[in-house]
C-alpha cells in the first residue's frame, strides 16, 4: 500500500461501510475475516472495525506453495 494512505483510517472506514451494508442491505447476520498471522495492520483495521479474534487456523490457506496459518474473526451484525 502507499505510505501516504497508511494509517489514515480509509481501510477502517471501508470496512465499516461493508459492514453495515450487510446487515442493513443484505440481511446478514454476520461476517468473518482471516488474516496471516504476521498482518498486524489487518487485524488492526478488523479489531478497530467490531471484530473479535475467534481463533487461529493452522494451514488455513496455500499462499506461495506453502500452507499458513491464519487468524480467524467475526463480526456479529445484529449486536
Amino acid at each position: 500500500m502507499n505510505a501516504d494512505f497508511c494509517g489514515r483510517g480509509l481501510a477502517t472506514a471501508a470496512v465499516q461501510g461493508i459492514c453495515q451494508m450487510a446487515g442493513s442491505q443484505w440481511g446478514l447476520h454476520r461476517i468473518e475475516a482471516s488474516t496471516l498471522l504476521r498482518n498486524t495492520g489487518s487485524q488492526r483495521v478488523l479489531l478497530n472495525s467490531g471484530f473479535e479474534l475467534i481463533g487461529t487456523a493452522p494451514r488455513y490457506l496455500k499462499i506461495a506453495g506453502s500452507w499458513q496459518d491464519h487468524n480467524l474473526y467475526q463480526r456479529i451484525l445484529d449486536d
